[in-house]
């Protein structure tokens, strides 16, 4: 997990390191803050997670995650999800602002007809006018909103890209052979940071997928960090 495992708390990149360097293999291997090594316990307290357990449970979830995405169309109606629920907020205000346009177009409509017709007030005219300028401003800003909406447009070539890695990686993260330096290569392509809780020992892996500047798809993956016996 080299380069994507972050420190809870002050969010250096965690470091390997080895509990001795006199025994076969080098001892238990863990990970560690590296504000820590660097800076020492002044700067960040220690923590170690072993490594081997680590990403036993990252190849786990990252392993289940990516099985279920691989399924016929699912990762394009993921990505689509996405972006439907990045966007529900907008939706919203479009929403209200749509109403509110309605409105004033019925109520414009019934005051130029009241005008037309000799059965305005003296007042209707600079009410008109002010009600005018208000549906100008509301279709303005109608205008400018929906230009925020985060369109998406995915490219045959990105899925037909990520669904060869992620069979390819499936294929490796069930080889118990397959090397970690291998596995490590294209999972970090989609896992971007894995951090660990140290007060609840619970692991949170962000799973992303990006074209460019622009995320396709995020997801969160969380699971218990335990040590086995």
């Amino acid at each position: 997990m080299r380069g994507i495992m972050y420190c809870d708390r002050c969010g250096n990149k965690m470091v390997g390191n080895s509990s001795s360097t006199h025994k076969k293999n080098g001892g238990q291997k863990y990970y560690i803050c590296g504000g820590y090594q660097r800076h020492g316990k002044d700067f960040c307290s220690y923590v170690g997670w072993r490594k081997e357990r680590v990403e036993e449970i990252v190849s786990m979830k990252l392993r289940n995650a990516l099985l279920r995405l691989s399924l016929d169309n699912h990762f394009e109606e993921e990505i689509h999800r996405y972006h439907a629920e990045q966007n529900k907020h907008v939706y919203m205000q479009l929403s209200d602002l749509e109403t509110e346009i309605t409105f004033l177009k019925k109520r414009i409509e019934v005051i130029e007809k009241d005008i037309a017709s000799g059965k305005a007030k003296p007042y209707y005219l600079d009410m008109l006018n002010e009600m005018r300028q208000e549906l100008l401003e509301k279709d303005t800003e109608y205008s400018t909103l929906s230009a925020t909406l985060n369109s998406v447009t995915i490219p045959d070539y990105y899925i037909d890209s990520v669904k060869y890695d992620m069979k390819t990686l499936i294929s490796l993260l069930d080889n118990e052979d397959s090397s970690p330096q291998m596995i490590y290569q294209v999972a970090s392509k989609y896992l971007s940071r894995v951090v660990i809780q140290r007060e609840t020992k619970v692991m949170h892996m962000i799973l992303q997928f990006k074209t460019g500047d622009i995320t396709l798809y995020e997801k969160t993956l969380v699971a218990d960090f335990t040590v086995q016996k």
